[in-house]
């Protein structure tokens, strides 16, 4: 399964007692090519501006889902989206201020 999060946690990790997690920094180009616009993904974008900027650097619907990933396992592939900074609460972004965001995607794994 494919998930699209704005947040990661050790949480989500298996409940036995070793995990190894890859985290890779990806481009865009690379995170939209992950989401295409006709594969399935879970959404846990805890947050609906995000999710909005996210539908918007996606080109594609992603939608608010406040849920919690559990339990990841080998074959699932998590898309983090990290802003570097927070937002006002309740600020909604013109397409001009979206461009201007700094962000970092990462694809994580567990190998």
């Amino acid at each position: 399964m494919k998930y699209l999060s704005n947040a990661f946690s050790i949480n989500m990790l298996p409940s036995n007692d070793v995990a190894t997690v890859k985290f890779e920094k990806i481009s865009l180009e690379e995170a939209r090519n992950l989401l295409k616009r006709d594969e399935i993904f879970v959404s846990a974008v805890g947050h609906e501006g995000t999710a909005e900027i996210l539908g918007n650097l996606l080109d594609r619907g992603v939608l608010f889902n406040r849920i919690a990933i559990s339990l990841l396992d080998s074959n699932d592939i998590l898309i983090v989206f990290q802003l570097k900074g927070r937002l006002p609460e309740g600020k909604i972004l013109q397409e001009d201020e979206i461009k201007k965001l700094e962000y970092t995607f990462y694809k994580i794994s567990l190998i």
